[in-house]
């Protein structure tokens, strides 16, 4: 392999066809998309650096099931041979696009033909960027990136989607969420070539009362930025979102496309900022890893499991054949959730899956990949071990739901501990799934930094 520093770029269009039922926001809301607002692409990059190489894909997504990564790695393999450890599959989270989770009850329905093709354009977003491989420069910057959002599991005072698109309205708790973002610009040949943009956020200022297909916001801004550079392909990154929503949320489709237009709008001037703020950054290495690593489940027990399905099945009994809102639609949800979790367990089946994490290093900054929705504090203490260049990434090569912090399994039904679980056909985690998810990222992204010393400051060479 060459010695220089190599970067490559690939994009592909990932739209679907207007009609396919859209992913998020709510139980059985028949949400068919009736236009294309925004284009959805798969974006990749591909680094070689010091012998060592790894690509990662950007797709705007909710996310990537874990079948839908494996079907992508084969394909990139048998087209150039890089490994799965090299190969990371990323999600930017939108709730505009389509169910690309067979995995999730009721969230909106998956299109079977999208799914079937799906991979071949991720992958081709791939192998292009692999086959484009050219001598490149790196530059970082992290820039100032604040009013976008809050977080939900706290008190938001004064908050109302008026207010926030009056702009009279933060947050005035920030320090609970992503105040700056991260910014990298690739040159070659003295052009930009690329970049890519890391923030924390639920991109979900279109919601449940929108049918168009897009990014959201950060999809949005992406697209315009990469007009500002001809040729450039853009990736945003998701960071810990989990507890992190847009100020603007739930709104009605009105105001919502408004609020669309200005979070995109902003987000795009944060990236032109850190683009025009970059410094050089040395990427003389660069090295990859992946790992399935160990977590704990609830043991609920068929019983309680039974009474829980009785219980919902009591809730559809009392509905009527025109019923609307979420009660019968997340009661439906339970049942079919629990009745294949019970069938499974009688067949003495697991109810464990997988959870890959993968980490890339790109010079000095270390990207970890989770297949959860990571919450913020889970960041924080995560970068208090290793600095602030290590950016953790959510909805990287599947999705297992959140990783709440512990307190929230003290709450009774909360949402993100107790209901999302049965969502996606699993039971809960355990209150030790912080420090599980923790622990696991920070094993692979000190694996990826040998021959260096980390102090809980940061990473030092």
């Amino acid at each position: 392999m060459s010695t220089k520093t190599k970067a490559g770029f690939g994009k592909t269009n990932i739209t679907p066809r207007p009609g396919v039922e859209l992913c998020g926001f709510g139980p059985y809301r028949n949400r068919h998309s009736t236009r294309v607002l925004d284009p959805l692409y798969a974006r990749a990059m591909a680094v070689e650096a010091g012998g060592q190489r790894w690509v990662i894909v950007s797709c705007d997504l909710i996310a990537v099931e874990a079948h839908l990564v494996h079907k992508i790695r084969k394909l990139v393999q048998a087209a150039t041979g890089w490994t799965s450890r090299q190969i990371m599959v990323h999600a930017t989270h939108t709730h505009s696009g389509p169910c690309t989770l067979p995995s999730l009850i009721g969230w909106g329905d998956p299109d079977e033909p999208y799914l079937e093709m799906l991979p071949r354009f991720v992958a081709k977003a791939c192998i292009d960027a692999i086959h484009d491989l050219a001598e490149a420069s790196f530059h970082h910057a992290e820039v100032e990136a604040t009013g976008f959002s809050y977080n939900r599991e706290l008190p938001d005072p004064g908050r109302t989607n008026e207010a926030v698109l009056a702009g009279q309205w933060v947050t005035d708790k920030p320090e609970e969420t992503d105040t700056t973002a991260h910014v990298i610009r690739i040159d070659r040949r003295k052009k930009c070539a690329g970049f890519l943009t890391y923030f924390s956020c639920h991109p979900v200022v279109c919601c449940a009362r929108n049918h168009e297909i897009h990014g959201d916001f950060v999809g949005v801004a992406v697209n315009r930025v990469e007009k500002d550079h001809p040729g450039s392909v853009g990736l945003f990154l998701q960071g810990a979102l989990g507890d992190i929503n847009s100020s603007f949320v739930h709104g009605e489709s009105g105001p919502s496309l408004i609020a669309l237009e200005k979070f995109a709008a902003r987000f795009a001037g944060v990236i032109r900022s850190g683009l025009e703020a970059c410094e050089k950054m040395e990427v003389t290495k660069t090295a990859s890893v992946l790992s399935d690593e160990p977590y704990t489940l609830a043991q609920p027990g068929q019983k309680k499991l039974r009474d829980l399905l009785a219980e919902k099945e009591r809730v559809l009994a009392g509905c009527d054949l025109a019923s609307e809102g979420s009660e019968a639609g997340m009661a439906m949800v339970f049942v079919r959730s629990l009745r294949t979790t019970l069938a499974r367990m009688k067949r003495g089946e697991p109810l464990h899956r997988p959870m890959p994490i993968q980490a890339f290093r790109l010079g000095p900054i270390i990207l970890t990949g989770t297949p959860v929705e990571a919450f913020h504090r889970i960041k924080r203490r995560f970068q208090a071990e290793l600095g602030p260049k290590a950016l953790l990434l959510s909805v990287t090569n599947d999705e297992l739901g959140y990783a709440p912090i512990r307190e929230k399994y003290r709450e009774p039904g909360n949402y993100a501990a107790f209901l999302v679980p049965y969502m996606i056909g699993s039971v809960p985690f355990t209150e030790r799934f912080e420090d599980e998810v923790l622990s696991a990222t920070l094993k692979g992204a000190r694996k990826i930094w040998a021959g260096f010393q980390v102090h809980g400051s940061g990473v030092h060479g």
